[in-house]
């Protein structure tokens, strides 16, 4: 016996491969179950296979996905950025409008603080004035030193007191106003310019700032139109005459 005979005594005989035929025909079958539709093609020498494709192109598409998360999250932050920066924007907004209305009310009030202040000084000197200045018109005329003193006293007494805002109220020829004028008398004129208006000041009015500190005493004008001569027709006979007619034809009826 040979020494190849004697090796390969006692051992399994080893199965032999199928012919060439059968192995194509087994994976044209394989083919065929994976795809009923038998639209499956047969694979190209040297091209990778689906689960080669499938294999290489998963870490990619696993990034492409993770990119998109990122990116899908940073546009919900940018979003809630944005929501929290139009928040912030209008009560920044809405504080300047506070604060600028609580300034202007501020002035308004400060203004008004003044002129109630300058208005009460004003009416705390007036009266002592104006009995000064009474005083003066009625001191006899000529060089007295004693009046001259009483002047230069109540001009610098009236140049404080304007400081402080105090006017002298329209006069003779303004319009009537009742916010600043007290009427005396009513006088008929023939001009009708001068309806409504002052024609005399008995005694002048001031004001402080627009507040009327006192009423001018005036005298007004009311026109009136004249009468035209010969328009006063007696009617009385003409009306008798009348009722007498109606009264005839009323008879012979």
């Amino acid at each position: 016996m040979s020494e190849v005979e004697k090796d390969g005594e006692g051992l399994p005989s080893t199965p032999k491969p199928p012919p060439p035929s059968t192995t194509t025909e087994a994976a044209a079958d394989a083919a065929g179950a994976a795809d009923p539709a038998g639209g499956g093609r047969e694979p190209v020498e040297g091209e990778p296979e689906e689960a080669e494709i499938v294999e290489l192109l998963t870490p990619e598409q696993a990034r492409i996905r993770e990119l998109e998360a990122e990116l899908a999250e940073l546009q919900e932050q940018s979003q809630a950025s944005s929501a929290r920066l139009r928040t912030v924007s209008k009560a920044y907004t809405d504080l300047q409008a506070e604060m600028k209305s609580y300034r202007e009310r501020l002035e308004s009030r400060a203004k008004l603080d003044r002129e109630l202040a300058s208005f009460s000084m004003a009416k705390a000197f007036f009266d002592p004035v104006m009995n000064l200045k009474r005083s003066m018109q009625t001191a006899p005329e000529g060089d007295d030193p004693f009046v001259d003193g009483l002047k230069m006293v109540h001009h610098q007494f009236m140049e404080a007191l304007n400081k402080l805002g105090l006017e002298e109220v329209p006069g003779e020829g303004s319009v009537f106003d009742p916010n600043v004028h007290e009427a005396l008398a009513v006088t008929p004129v023939d001009d009708p310019a001068q309806d409504g208006r002052v024609l005399t000041v008995y005694t002048a009015g001031y004001s402080v700032k627009g507040k009327v500190l006192q009423a001018a005493q005036v005298v007004i004008g009311k026109h009136q139109a004249a009468e035209v001569p010969g328009d006063n027709t007696d009617t009385s006979d003409t009306s008798d005459t009348s009722d007498d007619d109606t009264s005839d034809v009323a008879g012979g009826a």
